[in-house]
């Protein structure tokens, strides 16, 4: 089976891992979390805050930003928005995508599990150098590692799921995928802060040495309602392939 994600540039493809609007909008979120460091860094020694009792944001604040701005692009991706302007110019019947056209189990999936851990595989150093600050153990920086990853899988889901209901170009399916990521980002840390994933990054932040149980709680979730966006994403995918093959 042809990969077409890694080296197709068309309307073809949801969102090509290497095509210029993917990599800017990754640099782009990289360069803003680095200005957040740099804004962020704590002025005076990290000895007076030890003194202190006291725990630097920093790690917060980056890891926080960074699960924004990574599922923010997941999202993005997922609803298959990561494609040059002028095919929407161009392309007014919204032509279906390898993703709709091939088995979600065998391509689409594979797909975004690949290409989500490359997306995270910039903000890593950044990350890294935060927790160092807050001397953070290497636990913590897997938990945190784990929420990001976790949680940008499932933005990617939804938006696929989005875009599978009502493609590229439907001005429904665009706030209905950016209305999920409001309410489950910050919607549930008003209503149900032990789901809330930045809740859970700022639990990280002031327990340097890692957080247990409501990091299962959280894993445990997001991973169970992504396994149903999987089944659901592929039955519909399998519909659409069945549907074509009777025409």
């Amino acid at each position: 089976m042809k990969y077409y994600y890694l080296t197709d540039n068309s309307e073809k493809s949801l969102a090509p891992f290497f095509s210029k609007i993917v990599l800017s909008a990754g640099f782009a979120g990289v360069v803003i979390v680095s200005a957040m460091l740099l804004l962020f860094w704590p002025r005076g020694p990290i000895s007076g805050f030890i003194l202190s009792d006291k725990v630097p944001l920093v790690f917060f604040l980056i890891s926080g930003a960074t699960l924004i701005i990574y599922c923010y692009i997941n999202l993005c991706c997922g609803c298959g928005e990561m494609i040059a302007r002028h095919y929407f110019a161009r392309y007014r019947s919204d032509t279906p995508t390898f993703e709709k056209e091939i088995d979600f189990l065998q391509y689409g999936l594979i797909e975004f599990f690949v290409h989500s851990l490359i997306l995270l595989l910039p903000f890593l150093p950044l990350l890294i150098l935060a927790a160092s600050i807050t001397a953070a153990a290497f636990i913590t920086c897997v938990q945190a590692v784990l929420i990001l990853y976790t949680t940008s899988l499932l933005c990617r889901m939804v938006g696929f799921m989005v875009y599978l209901f009502w493609g590229r170009l439907s001005s429904l399916g665009y706030f209905v995928a950016r209305a999920f990521m409001v309410v489950f980002i910050f919607g549930t840390l008003l209503f149900i802060p032990y789901i809330n994933p930045l809740q859970l990054l700022y639990a990280l932040n002031e327990r340097p040495d890692g957080i247990g149980l409501p990091f299962v709680v959280y894993m445990t979730l997001v991973m169970s309602a992504s396994l149903l966006l999987i089944a659901a994403n592929h039955t519909l995918v399998r519909r659409h392939i069945n549907k074509e093959k009777t025409l």
